[in-house]
């Protein structure tokens, strides 16, 4: 079968996202019904990222030096056992922090594994010149994902029979199924770096960082992330909080979440049919500053208002996902994939952790304006990082 190991690679993590996407919305619904408290999410996420951020060092270098197959099919697997424990042991009538923080710690290292590896496999596996297609229908499938999942979350826990817990337990299932896909993926592993040493790790995620900093383009847009990632992090506290505790309705999170993913969807449709090969850098800073005023017109505390804001959200910000990783899966040495990947996820997620404790607060006292603030955020970082005085081919060169 030609496309084999595309349809494999696709198919078990549209499975394991269907689940997760599932367990997330059902969690973070579940912590606003019962607390009312949208700060207690932030610091719940807050204290998730952090472990992930400082695995993300030693992922990229395993990416890179280990069976990066046999990496994601692990985790996977260790990712479906503990969504099953979780469902076992939670109560749902009352929240036990503890509990909920091991979980989505050990989901969170899991995940911090899984991405580089995951990202450094693709090239290995996948023709260079199929790579931007398989990219643009992985999101695509995402974010149908995203919009099935929240209609069907809504769905089953109206059937009597079916509680938050049945939720969890679908997770767990999903990743197995995600692993037991991931198994039959065509990858030859050359065993040439098996013995490794604490100096050896420093030395190379050291090597991957001052790669990654030789090329302008790459660490502009990096640093442009971590910074929009701040105010990002308040819009994943800010939605499920403005639905349930503003505009007094559970189901506008489910609902928003599909407009958002359906903006997505058609972002990553019109670039699958592009005939464009070759990743036009402009293009993705042409896809910033829509994201800032897109969220800004959330601001206005009516739903519809909210649904346009987020459907043009998640248009402009898939666009700007699919065409940067694709540069770099494009461009970057197969040698430095694992590692350049694991110094983006960390430089861009160093400051969630403190846009979620944040915005958990700031959600609380500005209400809807709170997107006032996320948007102006995003639209002042673009405009600082890439100067309008500067032309754009001089970004790119270094």
């Amino acid at each position: 079968m030609k496309y084999k190991n595309n349809v494999l690679l696709v198919s078990g993590n549209i499975v394991s996202k269907m689940g997760s996407t599932l367990h997330n919305i059902a969690l973070k619904s579940w912590l606003i019904s019962i607390s009312h408290n949208a700060a207690l999410l932030g610091w719940i996420s807050a204290l998730t990222t952090i472990p992930m951020l400082l695995f993300n060092f030693v992922s990229g270098y395993l990416a890179d030096t280990k069976n990066k197959k046999r990496i994601i099919v692990v985790t996977d697997f260790v990712s479906g056992i503990v969504c099953l424990l979780f469902a076992l042991l939670v109560n749902v009538n009352k929240i036990y922090v503890p509990l909920i923080l091991v979980v989505n710690i050990t989901l969170a290292v899991c995940h911090s594994l899984f991405s580089p590896s995951l990202r450094a496999l693709v090239p290995a596996i996948i023709s260079k010149e199929t790579i931007k297609k398989t990219n643009a229908v992985l999101s695509n499938l995402t974010e149908l994902v995203k919009i099935v999942s929240p209609a069907l979350t809504a769905y089953l826990l109206t059937i009597d029979s079916i509680s938050i817990k049945t939720l969890f337990v679908i997770n767990g299932v999903s990743f197995l199924l995600s692993s037991i896909s991931e198994m039959f993926i065509d990858y030859r592993y050359k065993n040439g770096n098996s013995k490794s040493s604490v100096k050896d790790l420093f030395y190379n995620i050291k090597d991957g960082f001052y790669y990654l900093k030789s090329h302008t383009v790459l660490f502009k847009l990096i640093i442009f992330a971590m910074i929009t990632n701040l105010f990002l992090s308040g819009y994943n506290v800010l939605l499920p909080y403005y639905g349930e505790v503003i505009l007094r309705n559970s189901k506008i999170y489910g609902i928003a979440l599909s407009f958002e993913a359906a903006g997505a969807i058609i972002a990553s449709f019109f670039i699958y049919l592009s005939k464009k090969k070759e990743v036009d850098l402009n293009d993705i800073v042409k896809a910033t500053i829509p994201q800032g005023l897109s969220l800004i017109i959330g601001a206005y505390p009516h739903s519809y208002a909210l649904f346009i804001s987020v459907f043009l959200f998640g248009y402009f910000l898939s666009r700007f996902n699919v065409l940067f990783f694709t540069y770099i899966q494009s461009n970057c040495d197969e040698n430095y994939l694992g590692r350049v990947f694991s110094v983006i996820f960390t430089m861009a997620g160093v400051l969630m952790p403190l846009g979620d404790i944040i915005f958990g607060y700031v959600s609380s006292i500005l209400a809807n304006y709170t997107f006032v603030v996320i948007g102006g955020g995003i639209l002042i970082t673009t405009l600082f990082i890439f100067n309008k005085k500067q032309k754009v081919n001089q970004i790119y060169n270094p």
